[in-house]
């Protein structure tokens, strides 16, 4: 998931194009990691050091880690955790960008300390992110102060973030949680869930990108938002929403979902509390809505 998140990142700070970003997520999974990005990475060396490094092998007939001890860059030591780090892969998005031509040395180094600085991410979370922990990153995105059982939430979400990876794309770029009062919508799939508290969830896009997450989900074509492209969205909201519930019914919280619901061309009005969570798939922009109450659905 670093990737996903580093390279939006560097999408809204203007480095790269959302075209780019998704031709270099896509390249990521054929990189090898190399080690100047990892010694950068490591903090062990500077970009202009790895710079140095690769130009004298252009001259001379050796690895990159024989010049660098020779200079004094790096030790056997440190070359030997390097050498088993190279399918770390939270640095392969700075690997592709740096082959592909879209970065330097430099502006990987300028970018990634910028990204550390700036992430609002600890170091723990930060760290969590790098290793892939999806709960711990959720934890860290998701902060929806005026809910209470921040727990539950954090967990609701971290499954629906597998389920995306498990059922429709792995290639996810999320945003920060952001309380809404009323957001227009193009095309809305939801789902409400009663029992001790009332949840609110639900997914909205433009028809074109819901009808390809429905074609995804369903494996087979849909002919835009028509009634298998309704039931297949609505047989995701279903089946990720059962496995959710079953999870606390091990935990011995009952609750019972009621039927989701289509709706197009309008808008949802919170009533009680609702917070959206922008994600983008390799297809389309997204909302997932998740909140206490029944907000309101209005036609345009």
């Amino acid at each position: 998931m670093f990737s996903q998140f580093f390279g939006n990142y560097l999408r809204k700070r203007g480095c790269i194009t959302l075209e780019q970003l998704r031709d270099v997520l896509a390249l990521q999974d054929a990189v090898r990691v190399k080690l100047g990005v990892l010694a950068i990475d490591a903090g062990y060396m500077t970009a202009p050091q790895v710079e140095e490094v690769h130009q004298l092998q252009s001259r001379m007939d050796k690895r990159f880690g024989e010049i660098a001890i020779e200079r004094g860059y790096l030790d056997e030591e440190r070359l030997s955790g390097l050498l088993g780090q190279q399918n770390r892969r939270h640095l392969l998005i700075g690997q592709a960008l740096i082959d592909k031509g879209l970065m330097r040395f430099e502006d990987f180094q300028e970018h990634l300390e910028a990204y550390k600085r700036e992430s609002g991410l600890s170091p723990r979370e930060f760290e969590a992110l790098k290793a892939n922990d999806i709960e711990a990153v959720t934890g860290a995105l998701l902060r929806l102060p005026e809910v209470g059982e921040t727990k539950m939430y954090v967990d609701y979400f971290s499954l629906f973030v597998r389920n995306l990876v498990r059922f429709i794309d792995d290639r996810i770029l999320l945003e920060p949680a952001r309380k809404v009062e009323e957001e227009p919508f193009c095309s809305l799939i939801h789902q409400e869930i009663e029992g001790r508290f009332k949840l609110f969830t639900g997914i909205s896009g433009t028809e074109e990108g819901m009808a390809r997450f429905a074609s995804r989900f369903a494996k087979m074509d849909v002919d835009g938002m028509d009634a298998v492209a309704r039931d297949s969205l609505g047989e995701f909201m279903n089946v990720h929403n059962g496995l959710y519930l079953s999870k606390l019914s091990n935990e011995w919280v009952e609750l019972e979902l009621l039927p989701p619901e289509y709706k197009s061309a309008g808008s949802l009005k919170s009533v009680g509390v609702v917070y959206a969570i922008p994600f983008a798939l390799s297809f389309g922009q997204f909302h997932f809505f998740i909140g206490v109450g029944s907000p309101v659905i209005r036609h345009r």
